[in-house]
């Protein structure tokens, strides 16, 4: 890599909306992991989990805690939704 690009960061530019979701599906996140069931993020807001050989999308906390109780794990419960505002993260620009 040339020595003028070994400082340039690159950040993830996810809207409040995609943050505030993947925030809300914690308490389903914390129970896959439990249970080392893989998952992943979907576009534009969804949680992907294989489970079975199969990928299941969860795109609300009502679908999640069905799909946590038609698989026998525990039933989530859902975090009281937090309006505060994220920070941005700014890209630092040195120019040389």
């Amino acid at each position: 890599m040339p020595k003028e690009y070994s400082t340039v960061k690159i950040f993830a530019d996810l809207s409040a909306d995609t943050l505030q979701f993947r925030k809300s599906m914690s308490p389903i996140t914390s129970i896959l992991r439990e249970h080392n069931l893989s998952y992943r993020w979907g576009f534009p807001a969804k949680l992907l989990i294989s489970h079975q050989g199969a990928i299941h999308s969860i795109t609300n906390m009502k679908q999640g805690i069905q799909k946590m109780g038609d698989w026998g794990f525990p039933t989530p419960t859902p975090e009281p939704a937090k309006t505060t505002a994220m920070p941005r993260k700014s890209p630092e620009w040195t120019v040389k």
